[in-house]
């Protein structure tokens, strides 16, 4: 049961082929619960959103069961068939896309600074108001002409093309856009917010403070992916801890 032949590829894809071969030998089989998210990460050596990839990844195939209030469960193979066809269109996860596009897109910020004009203000503060007024389907696609304006700022071909490609990557791998998708229609209003700072340090033409507003951003998505995409095992563990809290507060009196 692989889910790729190429054992140097992408960790959560290594992490997905190695639970999926776990399946295969009966180390787990159908009806198991698949160990906490906090266990897996600790035993591959990787970090939470790889863990997550993995387990969405094989939610795809169909070889495990993410059952929200309870955990992640393997499921018994339709018809028999105990190995899913290996499939390299799986792409790139929403994690690392994210942890790409704040390396990449600080950057670009930080340059766009130095040659923003203010025309160019316009236009971003413009797309910033149908992020605010439109429907969901108007401000995902303001969002992205938001990103793509400010990358044309730079006049860099290569940095227009690479932001231009990882937005299509945001629907047109089937891995990144299931983990979107959970997450759609969240957080909406911190983003705008955190748009309108980016904004405000190209007014100020600082590329330090674009590059740090622009990363800041990019962070707040990562963080609101982890929360969209969180299984019952981490929510029960929170709510322990919340209880744990409770009672230490009424005994201490804070």
């Amino acid at each position: 049961m692989s889910l790729t032949n190429n054992k140097s590829d992408r960790l959560y894809r290594r992490v997905a082929d190695e639970l999926a071969d776990a399946i295969r030998k009966g180390t787990y089989v159908p009806g198991d619960k698949l160990p906490p998210e906090r266990e897996l990460a600790e035993t591959f050596g990787v970090s939470r959103p790889t863990v997550r990839e993995a387990m969405i990844a094989l939610e795809i195939y169909g070889v495990v069961e993410i059952r929200h209030g309870s955990g992640i469960y393997v499921v018994a193979p339709e018809r028999g068939d105990e190995t899913p066809p290996a499939r390299e269109d799986l792409n790139v996860g929403a994690f690392e896309l994210i942890e790409a596009r704040i390396i990449i897109e600080g950057e670009t910020a930080a340059v766009a600074a130095a040659g923003v004009n203010d025309a160019d203000i316009a236009t971003l503060d413009t797309l910033i108001a149908r992020m605010r007024n439109g429907d969901e389907a108007e401000c995902e696609q303001a969002d992205r002409e938001f990103h793509s304006h400010l990358a044309g700022i730079t006049e860099n071909s290569a940095l227009i093309d690479t932001i231009e490609h990882m937005w299509d990557l945001r629907t047109r791998s089937p891995l990144a856009s299931q983990i979107m998708g959970r997450a759609q229609g969240g957080g909406r209003a911190a983003r705008i917010e955190e748009h309108e700072k980016i904004v405000e340090a190209l007014k100020s033409r600082d590329p330090a403070a674009a590059r740090a507003a622009m990363r800041a951003h990019l962070e707040q998505v990562r963080e609101y992916l982890l929360v969209a995409t969180e299984t019952a095992e981490l929510e029960s563990l929170r709510q322990k801890l919340r209880a744990q809290r409770d009672v230490l507060s009424r005994r201490t009196g804070y």
